[in-house]
């Protein structure tokens, strides 16, 4: 299950925090997309600086920081990655 927005992944990591769920969940929520993650870890840390009482925001930051860590790094310079980012439509 793949979900469409880094907001809508934000609000799933706010949920499986609470449920006490494991970043498995996340990491499929997101596709096995780290550019997805990286998103929404950046939108939830926003909301813990603005608001340093949120623990909701705080434990589904810690979620996201546990997915990224469990998740393959991208590699700027694999073939792949470089093909598509200079490639011309």
């Amino acid at each position: 299950m793949s979900v469409s927005g880094p907001e809508e992944l934000a609000l799933q990591a706010a949920e499986v925090a609470r449920s006490g769920g494991e970043t498995e969940a996340i990491i499929e929520a997101a596709g096995g997309d780290r550019a997805a993650l990286e998103s929404a870890r950046d939108r939830v840390a926003a909301m813990v600086r603005r608001r340093v009482d949120d623990f909701e925001s705080t434990a589904a930051l810690r979620l996201l920081n546990r997915a990224l860590s469990e998740s393959p790094p991208a590699d700027p310079f694999d073939w792949q990655v470089r093909w598509e980012r200079h490639r011309k439509p």
